[in-house]
């Protein structure tokens, strides 16, 4: 073993030795040529549609008066593209009632659910380094909008250390390694290590809402979602929306090799691409189970080759969250309407930016 090794025990440096020889074979092509995987398009139906949905709504609603549903949000990303400095779930959006900060948004949605229904819905949070300690002061410096402090859980998502194209390590200083988050997938990892499972486990819930900082439309735990994912039987579920067009730069599901995942737009053949449908918005639920089964359920390591500390074609090592949908096996589609679900905010102006969710929000 090395010094820095030993001097940085938190790392897995066997397997950044496995992967930094992927990586150069990646790079140099000398990688085996992989087994052409056969992909068709994986069917949903628009919620509202079914002819069941009072039904499903009604078993969803039971399920949130039994404290049965939790939520989980991946809020690790900051607001640089927004010009803000600071988690992006601090960024203010202006309404025509006010200032609201994303993380407000969406902690007002879980409080209508608790007044509905008469239950706290456990909220789980996950930071980054970067933001951790910003999220937390935000909410209480706001009280955390009305939410019950204690059904509140923050944690950090990991970090792989950044390697140069040789593989050996990058440091940001003598002292400090560069590291990098592990990426969205990591989020099963984190949410184990962090306990927060385990608390999830200890209060009775069986099911979890997963979804992203950046969609001020997302609607946690919403009832009809979760009654027909019970229904279903299905390992995990997704609310899913139609494509503007064939070309629209947006992940889809899919069926690949006869399993449920998300494929990039990049990566679905040109002549089949108005074949797909079903949009990934980060909409997810899970049950305990899958959750449980996921804790230990190592994911892919994906390649990002990127300028780190001054280190140009730098090795940076993610994993992604829809790699988890193929381990589970079975899958639930939900077909919503993506001008009352889904508003992200990711760009300063023109699409996906502040005023297109602003206006969405206003008009739903």
């Amino acid at each position: 073993m090395t010094s820095f090794e030993e001097k940085f025990p938190s790392q897995n440096w066997e397997l950044l030795k496995e992967l930094a020889k992927n990586a150069k074979s990646q790079l140099s092509g000398n990688q085996k040529t992989e087994i052409v995987d056969s992909i068709s398009p994986m069917p949903f139906e628009m919620l509202r549609d079914n002819p069941r949905f009072d039904e499903l709504k009604k078993i969803g609603e039971e399920i949130l008066r039994k404290n049965g549903a939790a939520a989980f949000m991946v809020a690790g990303g900051q607001g640089s593209r927004l010009g803000f400095e600071g988690p992006k779930g601090a960024f203010k959006l202006k309404l025509p009632n006010g200032e609201k900060s994303i993380f407000q948004i969406h902690a007002e949605r879980l409080l209508e659910l608790k007044n509905k229904y008469g239950k706290n819905i456990p909220f789980a949070i996950m930071t980054s380094p970067l933001n951790h300690q910003e999220t937390i002061e935000h909410f209480e410096a706001n009280f955390y909008f009305g939410l019950n402090k204690e059904t509140v859980r923050f944690f950090e998502q990991g970090t792989m250390c950044a390697l140069k194209p040789n593989g050996e390590p990058i440091f940001e200083n003598p002292e400090k390694l560069a590291l990098v988050p592990d990426g969205n997938g990591g989020c099963f990892r984190a949410l184990s290590k962090s306990k927060t499972l385990a608390w999830f486990k200890e209060l009775g819930i069986k099911f979890v809402f997963l979804y992203g900082v950046d969609n001020v439309l997302a609607k946690p735990c919403d009832p009809a979602f979760l009654g027909a994912f019970a229904d279903s039987g299905k390992a995990a579920a997704s609310k899913v929306v139609k494509k503007k067009s064939p070309e629209e730069k947006m992940g889809v599901f899919a069926l690949k090799n006869g399993l449920p995942t998300v494929i990039e737009y990049t990566e679905l053949p040109q002549n089949r691409i108005k074949e797909f449908d079903g949009g990934n918005i980060v909409a997810h639920l899970f049950t305990i189970e899958s959750l449980e089964k996921l804790e230990n359920e190592p994911l892919p390591w994906h390649l990002a080759v990127k300028k780190i500390c001054g280190v140009e074609g730098a090795f940076k090592f993610e994993q992604f969250l829809f790699d988890a949908f193929p381990k589970l096996g079975s899958m639930f589609l939900a077909g919503v309407e993506r001008e009352k679900e889904f508003a992200p905010v990711k760009n300063a102006s023109g699409e996906d930016s502040p005023q297109t969710a602003v206006d969405l929000l206003t008009s739903t």
